[in-house]
Order: structure tokens, then sequence, then C-alpha cells
């Protein structure tokens, strides 16, 4: 009797295979180091702050082991952004391209921003705690994302691919017919570039294209709202 109980609460989550999720992460960028480039005596460091975005996704069911346990796939589009600065002990014997900055001048600030935006695809497991709707997920997701990295006119650009690890928890709201559910989770790349390190640089456009994808988000926290049916 306890398991047919069991069996007929647990009936409507197991029948849900299609699974439509918005989040709105909090990414936030790799910290640039303290960074002596050898041969001019400049000392740069620099931080981007935590950003904002989107990311709408789907997901199918594949597997279900038990009400207990569900295996899917999904797919998903994003858009993170974050503004940030880059500080300079002195830009003194550099070719500098931006026209405010003076000669000689020291402790200069350069505001950058930081912009990914792209696709994902990737495999999520479910855990369900039975008759409290709370689940606990883990999953792997491959992004592809056009990345923009600038400072006053300045730009760093291309397409970088990184496999994102996910960590989460969702709590479904007590509805029949379909089943809307609040989510948090956290996120990091598995894989992901280092900041360079220059032996040489001739002007301020080199050190970024140099530095490049070194400032790109590498953490997130992400808060939804989702519905399966």
């Amino acid at each position: 009797m306890r398991w047919m109980l069991f069996s007929l609460l647990t009936l409507p989550l197991a029948a849900q295979t299609w699974d439509l999720r918005f989040e709105v992460p909090f990414p936030q960028g790799q910290n640039l180091p303290q960074t002596m480039l050898l041969g001019s005596g400049q000392l740069i460091s620099g931080e981007l702050d935590k950003g904002n975005g989107g990311i709408l996704s789907v997901s199918h069911r594949l597997i279900r082991v038990s009400p207990v346990l569900r295996l899917e796939w999904g797919a998903e589009v994003n858009q993170w952004n974050a503004n940030g600065y880059i500080n300079s002990d002195s830009f003194n014997s550099i070719a500098i391209p931006f026209a405010d900055i003076k000669d000689n001048q020291l402790g200069s600030h350069i505001d950058s921003k930081l912009k990914q935006t792209g696709v994902g695809l990737g495999i999520n497991a479910q855990l369900w705690i039975p008759f409290v709707g709370v689940s606990g997920e883990m999953g792997v997701i491959q992004r592809f994302q056009r990345y923009n990295y600038s400072a006053e006119g300045v730009e760093s650009d291309g397409t970088i691919g990184r496999t994102w690890l996910r960590v989460g928890v969702r709590w479904r709201l007590p509805f029949v017919a379909v089943h809307p559910y609040l989510s948090a989770s956290y996120q990091q790349p598995i894989n992901k570039e280092h900041p360079v390190h220059i032996d040489s640089i001739k002007d301020m456009a080199g050190y970024f294209t140099a530095q490049g994808k070194g400032q790109e988000f590498q953490r997130l926290w992400a808060f939804g709202v989702g519905v399966t049916f």
C-alpha cells in the first residue's frame, strides 16, 4: 500500500518529458594578475566586476530510472556581460593608442568590458527527494561563445569553446497539470585558458591581443524559473 501511494504521488513527475527554463546568471570574470611587462618596466593589474545576462534552455528526458532518478539532454542560448578596469603604474615608453592618456601619466585607469554570447549543449542528472518536491542536479554543458574584450576602443575577440560543470538544486511548485519550479546553480569551466605573461610589448593594443581570453568568465551563480510538461 505504501509503495502504491508513493507511485501515485510521483506519477506526475515521471510523466514530464520537456523542461523549459530561464536563468539570470551572475558571472564573475577572471582577475588579471599583476603582470610585469618585461623590457618595459610597467606593472599592469585589473579585474572584472560581477556581471549579468541571461540563459534560456530547453531539455528533454533521456532515461528515467524509477521516479527518483532522471537523465536529460538539453540546449541553451546565453549572453553574459561585465564591466571592469585596468590599472597601470606607468605608461612611459609605451606607444599608447588612447588619446585621453597623457604622456608620463602615472597610475592610469582604463575602463574595460567583457561580453560572451553563444550556445550550449549538455546532459543533466536529477535526483529527487520523494514527497518534498526538491531535486539535486549535476551536469556538464559544452558552450561555444563569441568572445569580446574591449578597453577604450581596443578590442580582442574570437570564438571560445568551454566545457562547464553545473551543480544545482530545484524546488517544484505544487501544481498538477504542469510543474513550475525555482532553481539555483553554481557553474564553472572544467577547461579554460590562463592569462598570458608577456615577454615584450610595443603598444597596449598588442597587450590586449596577447592577454585575450585570459579575461574570460570563469565562474557563475544562476537563479531561474522553469516549467516541466
